[in-house]
């Protein structure tokens, strides 16, 4: 089956049209690797009071795949695409698609590292072409779980 890394700048590729509340992933490939980053909204993971020790409203995971680790024959990425569901479905998706698609079940199935936690502007990298967005924006698309976790810090001080 052919697997072909694309070429674009960061989208996102997973996750809720609401990011910002529920999660979601993004990525940027460069037709050699893909490198992608969740990110993890801390009150919808642990809740507000266990948000509110954490003292930042994003947790981050990484992970950067090339050509080598989406290989099918890979036991991780076997492991990775029945963990995710995936499995059957590759023979039905592009050769551009399924490369995607391993490095996301790869990154779910708990591959990468700790990506950076903080506010908005602190691990959105650039520009991402987002699911509930017409065009490209920044951290600002993220910016409502900003808001609405420094008003949890207000409320409990």
């Amino acid at each position: 089956m052919h697997i072909k890394i694309g070429k674009h700048d960061w989208m996102q590729v997973d996750g809720d049209v609401n990011p910002g509340t529920y999660g979601g992933t993004i990525a940027k490939a460069d037709g050699h690797a893909i490198e992608l980053l969740k990110i993890q909204p801390v009150r919808y993971y642990v809740g507000d009071s266990d948000a509110l020790d954490v003292g930042v409203p994003f947790w981050t995971h990484e992970g950067y795949f090339n050509m080598s680790d989406l290989n099918l024959n890979n036991e991780d990425v076997k492991s990775a695409l029945e963990y995710t569901g995936l499995l059957e479905q590759m023979e039905d998706l592009r050769p551009e698609s399924r490369a995607m698609a391993i490095a996301v079940s790869l990154l779910d199935y708990g591959l990468g590292y700790a990506g950076p936690s903080g506010w908005a502007k602190d691990i959105v990298p650039g520009r991402v072409k987002w699911w509930g967005s017409e065009r490209p924006r920044g951290w600002r698309y993220l910016e409502d779980e900003d808001k609405e976790f420094r008003q949890l810090l207000r409320e409990n001080r």
